[in-house]
């Protein structure tokens, strides 16, 4: 039981769990910030397009 004990404390003392979390939640941040910039401008790259093509085939 004593082991257990001792076990349990240095798990809890660990530093690199804690940190490895951290890195997950930045991971996960730049993700979805990623996802949202990609879904902004998902629409005005889609609109440039679209007066590109409509300029060329009116030329």
């Amino acid at each position: 039981m004593n082991y257990i004990n001792k076990l349990m404390v240095r798990v809890r003392e660990s530093k690199t769990g804690q940190t490895m979390t951290e890195y997950v939640l930045i991971i996960a941040a730049i993700a979805v910030a990623g996802y949202i910039a990609y879904q902004g401008l998902e629409g005005g790259i889609n609109t440039i397009i679209s007066n590109v093509t409509t300029t060329l085939k009116g030329a």
